[in-house]
């Protein structure tokens, strides 16, 4: 998980990219690198790192079911980039 210092923040975790897309954080696009691997890109801001570490210490709070259909349309994606 990155910010590039493009306005770009990048992850190829899938779950992760799904929580970010709930949170309302606007999302670019998924593009698979050599050898195969799926990276999901977002705009960068300052909030990301806040909800980072919201997800990552088990802190976040979704709507469930929008997270679960978040995580089949980010595993669709993988299929399509």
């Amino acid at each position: 998980m990155q910010g590039t210092g493009t306005g770009r923040y990048r992850t190829s975790d899938l779950y992760y990219a799904a929580y970010l897309k709930v949170a309302a954080v606007p999302f670019i696009e998924a593009v698979r690198e050599q050898g195969g691997r799926v990276v999901f890109v977002f705009e960068d801001s300052d909030g990301i790192r806040d909800l980072k570490n919201q997800y990552y210490g088990r802190n976040a709070k979704v709507v469930a079911m929008t997270y679960a259909d978040e995580v089949k349309a980010m595993k669709a994606l993988t299929f399509n980039a």
